[in-house]
């Protein structure tokens, strides 16, 4: 009995667990993280906002394994598959140009843990801006 409401538990919040479906691009901030432990989400300020962007959709577009699923001038919404067992995980970016920043932020789909890629994708995008090593 016990094991059959681990694996209801354990369905249930995978199949809950979409918020990037209920992001609309044309909200002004992106969802707040309800499971950190496999979700982070970070705002940056930038001195030059749409140059910034520009560079994060570049950096994005470069990236193994990331393919961009919806874009517009201030909102992109690209898929990353991770490199061990190829989950699909959601990273999103809002531009804010009233406040010049950028919200960045990465959930996996699955599971309660993310053994903390989306904290390394999101500190691998920002050195990658701030670096200038967009390629």
């Amino acid at each position: 009995m016990d094991k059959i409401l681990i694996i209801c538990f354990t369905v249930l919040l995978a199949s809950t667990n979409n918020s990037f479906s209920l992001v609309d691009s044309q909200l002004n901030e992106l969802p707040e993280c309800i499971v950190v432990t496999h979700c982070v989400r970070e705002t940056w300020k930038v001195k030059d906002v749409e140059d910034s962007f520009e560079k994060v959709v570049k950096a994005i577009s470069n990236t193994p394994r990331t393919k961009i699923v919806e874009q517009n001038d201030s909102y992109i919404h690209a898929e990353a598959q991770t490199k061990w067992r190829r989950y699909t995980d959601d990273l999103l970016v809002k531009v804010l140009p009233e406040t010049s920043e950028i919200q960045v932020r990465s959930e996996s789909r699955v599971g309660i843990g993310d053994n903390g890629v989306n904290q390394k994708r999101i500190d691998d995008l920002s050195y990658r801006l701030t670096t200038n090593q967009i390629n």
